[in-house]
């Protein structure tokens, strides 16, 4: 792993993958702020699937993506448009996703920060059995 800061304004620093520049969810949900300072960054997580359910007539999906960084797991909105829902919202499914860190909608307490996928790099499904 390598150090590296995120252009926040504040330079905190984050624990990121060398070669994949993941960055460990716990970097994110850890900071005081729960990760709101982070909203407009990009960033690149993986992990697996603690809950998944796709929403809007299967027009999008939430993800409850945990890397084992963490016992907290970061929500991630993830539309039909980018990947195929079916395969990456069963429980156990390995994802490694890029996206835009965006502050939930107002009222929403559970999460300060929710990752918007804008790419998914890779998909590693479980067997249904």
């Amino acid at each position: 792993m390598a150090l590296a800061s995120l252009n926040d304004g504040v330079s905190t620093p984050f624990t990121k993958a060398e070669f994949s520049d993941r960055v460990l969810i716990r970097t994110i949900l850890s900071r005081a702020d729960g990760g709101a300072g982070l909203a407009g960054q990009t960033v690149k997580v993986g992990g697996w699937v603690k809950t998944g359910r796709e929403q809007g007539k299967g027009s999008f999906a939430f993800l409850e993506l945990n890397d084992g960084s963490c016992p907290a797991s970061l929500q991630v909105i993830v539309d039909a448009a980018v990947a195929p829902l079916g395969q990456i919202v069963p429980t156990g499914t390995c994802v490694h996703v890029e996206g835009l860190l965006k502050l939930p909608p107002e009222g929403l307490l559970k999460q300060r920060v929710e990752l918007r996928v804008e790419k998914v790099h890779h998909v590693g499904p479980v067997d249904p059995a």
